[in-house]
């Protein structure tokens, strides 16, 4: 029987941050402190921002992802007081923050938990609303060598909790018989995934309310006594 394990990436197998506001402050230097410009004031424009927000545009991927973040970038930092050419500058360097290597955090028990996995049978794959360039940055923090294949947003064009990327990855895994998501996000993740009819794992972080997933876990760790 073929069985796979659909992760979440961003506060799932990583720490959950500050990613994309920390990577705008980080991309300004010096202009943060001459503008007054904080992760406060950087977060309110990345609300509706992402191609995987409501009303976002979805059919976004590759080169066109970029260019549309970019775009977004520049009117954020405009809209804080940057001049164009500085905010032009400046969301053309976001990119590579993203993308570095430091700007995550792995839990430290994910490589452990994906072997484990591995090791019962388990094909592991990446199923993330993210930038086309995950499965390299993946490969970067050490978690490459764990996973058989990835549905990134990104690269396809099609974001969670859309039933379209499910049945997607499905394919890519060669329609397993069984499959469990795990993620912490409890409406792309979860209710994507119950949607869908796979079996749900939520990451929870402290003090947050039921997701609705079949498991519950603080830890990555805890999830091989389930499976």
């Amino acid at each position: 029987m073929r069985k796979a394990i659909f992760w979440d990436f961003d506060g799932t197998l990583t720490y959950p941050g500050h990613l994309w506001s920390g990577s705008l402050l980080k991309a300004l230097g010096p202009l943060a402190q001459e503008y007054h410009i904080t992760l406060e004031r950087l977060r309110p424009g990345l609300q509706d921002c992402f191609p995987w927000n409501p009303g976002g545009r979805r059919d976004l991927k590759g080169a066109e992802f970029w260019a549309y973040m970019n775009a977004r970038f520049e009117e954020i930092y405009a809209a804080l007081g940057l001049p164009p050419s500085s905010a032009r500058i400046c969301a053309q360097q976001v990119r590579n923050i993203v993308l570095a290597k430091e700007s995550y955090r792995v839990r430290p028990e994910a490589a452990g938990t994906l072997a484990v996995c591995a090791y019962k049978g388990w094909r592991n794959y990446i199923l993330s609303n993210n930038y086309p360039e995950l499965e390299q940055v993946t490969a970067k923090l050490g978690l490459g060598q764990f996973f058989s294949g990835y549905m990134v947003s990104g690269a396809v064009g099609l974001n969670k909790p859309d039933v379209r990327i499910f049945r997607a990855a499905e394919k890519t895994a060669n329609f397993p018989s069984l499959i469990w998501l795990v993620g912490d996000n409890p409406i792309a993740d979860i209710q994507g995934a119950k949607e869908a009819g796979w079996h749900t794992v939520y990451v929870s972080r402290p003090g947050a309310p039921p997701a609705g997933a079949e498991v519950t876990i603080k830890s990555l760790a805890e999830l091989p006594q389930y499976l």
